[in-house]
């Protein structure tokens, strides 16, 4: 347990905030505790790897006690900055005040200088903003900071999370036939990760995730559909976001993995096939088309919703967090949606009373063929049902999380996991 503050005798475990196993990096928040004048969030004196926690969530500690195992690149990281060093009580500033749940905002940016680093290249953030961009889902990598030397503050991630979006000076545009495409870009080399956004969602619904595979060395570009966000191009059908998607990623180095979400995974697959062996992988999230019937209450009602009230309610249906937006969050998606721009591929996707047009499971058959192939289904999915996993192709892998149809919210790091485990195929 370590001492934060000169009169700090024992401290309660508030929880953690890796798992075992799970590696980390110097400057990561890995614990959360309670002081008799604060919480706070310690971070990881250098890199290393969770090996197993000796004390649970609510436990009193005395200072100096341990309370996990960890493995160590460096054991002189850990040595040089004992607790009770400035570094450290510098970086366990009061955690307490974060509100609401992850929202959509916040894309990787491009023409905006990156958050300044310390000499030890951790990006400088204070615990209570690193709290709320989790919470938020706002990817810390696409902020630039306001306080003192570059330092990302928590007004900086309330700021992210109720925008939508960086402004457009700040994206990364791809000019195709059909118009300008927005997209963001998270990690700057390594295998690239290109992700889809599903229905009424933009490049800021990745915001975690990308995060969590930008430091694990990727490079995660995502896209605004058609129809969605700062992508000026209009949405039809499918065939026109697989378009999109086609472009942008031919126009990046390849192979690539290619991941999409609900109707972003529609939109992937038909991609997928267009670029042949471009593509080394597809990973599908909850992915429409492969039953007959798709949640028509939260299609429909997304595309003519006009008011905060009517977006606050089909927001529930994605899942335990799809209606934990921030006011402001939620007052720029109810913009977005009364906009309009949904309606046609609305009913491009579904009839209102629920039946699919779209059919993903013959394309799915062929591509299993040639390369892996995996799909993610929610248990508690309100929109997609997991049963839809009974159908399709033997050569897809089904795999099942306990969430909702936000897996990417839901569980991220289990996501992870499952994108970037090499699949065996043939």
């Amino acid at each position: 347990m370590p001492r934060l503050g000169e009169t700090m005798e024992e401290g309660v475990i508030v929880g953690w905030l890796v798992e075992p196993g799970q590696q980390f990096r110097r400057g990561d928040a890995i614990l959360e505790l309670e002081t008799d004048k604060t919480v706070v969030e310690y971070p990881a004196l250098g890199d290393g790897r969770l090996d197993g926690t000796l004390v649970s969530a609510g436990d009193r500690v005395p200072v100096g006690a341990p309370i996990a195992r960890v493995a160590v690149l460096s054991a002189e990281d850990w040595a040089a900055a004992l607790p009770d060093t400035a570094e450290a009580e510098a970086e366990a500033a009061p955690a307490a005040g974060a509100s609401a749940a992850p929202s959509p905002p916040a894309g990787a940016t491009a023409g905006t200088p990156a958050p300044e680093r310390s000499s030890d290249d951790r990006l400088r953030a204070t615990p209570t903003a690193r709290r709320l961009a989790r919470q938020q889902g706002v990817a810390l990598e696409t902020l630039q900071g306001s306080g003192r030397r570059g330092r990302i503050e928590r007004a900086d991630v309330e700021s992210a999370a109720g925008s939508t979006g960086p402004a457009p000076a700040d994206l990364r545009w791809l000019d195709t036939p059909a118009g300008r495409l927005a997209y963001a870009q998270a990690g700057s080399a390594g295998p690239v990760h290109l992700l889809v956004h599903g229905f009424a969602g933009d490049r800021s619904a990745w915001a975690n995730l990308a995060s969590g595979l930008a430091r694990s060395g990727k490079r995660v570009v995502m896209p605004d559909l058609p129809g969605h966000g700062a992508t000026a191009i209009e949405a039809t059908d499918v065939d026109g976001l697989a378009a999109a998607v086609t472009a942008l990623a031919e126009s990046l180095p390849g192979p690539l993995v290619l991941v999409g979400h609900s109707l972003g995974a529609a939109a992937a697959v038909h991609a997928a096939r267009r670029l042949g062996g471009r593509v080394s992988r597809l990973v599908l999230l909850t992915p429409a088309g492969c039953g007959s019937r798709i949640g028509a209450e939260f299609v429909h009602g997304m595309a003519a919703a006009e008011t905060t009230g009517e977006v606050s309610h089909l927001l529930r249906l994605l899942g335990p967090r799809g209606g934990q937006l921030s006011d402001a969050a939620l007052a720029a998606m109810t913009r977005e949606m009364a906009r309009g721009r949904l309606r046609t591929l609305a009913t491009a996707l579904a009839t209102p009373d629920g039946r699919q047009r779209i059919d993903l499971l013959r394309p799915l058959a062929e591509l299993a063929e040639r390369i892996p192939v995996r799909a993610v289904f929610g248990l508690d999915d309100r929109i997609v049902s997991a049963t839809d996993a009974l159908n399709l192709p033997p050569r897809v892998a089904a795999h099942f999380l306990p969430s909702g149809h936000m897996p990417q919210w839901d569980a991220p790091r289990d996501v992870a996991a499952l994108i970037d485990e090499e699949t065996q195929h043939g």
